[in-house]
């Protein structure tokens, strides 16, 4: 029971690190743009060695040649509501993973005021929620990505950080697998008895 929670808990603990290091870095994207080489991240884009705010206005570079004012405003908000999307579900993700570390640390305690309360399910159970959220990130972000942007630049690519985004997904999916195991043994033994 305790080599599942403490492969579990060092999933968790990598899979925390690598989202708020994917959450956090500028290298989602990166494509050519106007000759020269450009990166985006979840809170700004750089081009030419200077970097911005990841804002609506970057549908003004992105769809320059849109001409009425009321298209470009829907673009534009259709376009910082994926990027919202995207941050709150990887930001939700990095938390409830971080909840799960929380309780999966508890778990190695035994206290009786928590007997009723197996604390390696509701480890797991988080591990599972941080995976869900961080999923419905990289879905979104992907979705829009290959079918609006990537349009949009002949030569672009996912780079290191989208691709810590999806490491992360599999090291909290892992976790969680592993803190459900742990629980499967603690409930067989507790209902097997003591021999």
């Amino acid at each position: 029971m305790y080599s599942f929670m403490g492969g579990g808990l060092f999933c968790a603990i990598v899979g925390n690190i690598l989202l708020v290091v994917s959450t956090a870095t500028d290298y989602w994207m990166q494509y050519r743009l106007s000759g020269a080489f450009a990166h985006q991240g979840l809170w700004r884009y750089c081009m030419s060695g200077k970097c911005y705010m990841q804002t609506d206005s970057i549908a003004v570079v992105l769809y320059p040649l849109l001409w009425t004012s009321n298209t470009l405003a829907s673009l534009s908000t259709c376009h910082l509501a994926y990027w919202n999307a995207t941050r709150a579900f990887m930001i939700l993700s990095a938390m409830s993973c971080f909840a799960g570390i929380i309780a999966g640390i508890l778990s190695f305690a035994h206290f009786s005021a928590f007997e009723r309360f197996n604390r390696s399910f509701a480890a797991g159970i988080m591990f599972f929620v941080s995976t869900l959220f961080v999923l419905l990130a990289m879905a979104i972000y992907t979705g829009v990505t290959v079918n609006f942007l990537g349009k949009r630049f002949g030569d672009w690519r996912f780079s290191w950080s989208y691709i810590l985004g999806w490491v992360a997904l599999l090291m909290t999916f892992f976790a969680g697998i592993f803190y459900m195991c742990a629980y499967r043994m603690h409930e067989c033994r507790r209902v097997a008895g003591p021999r």
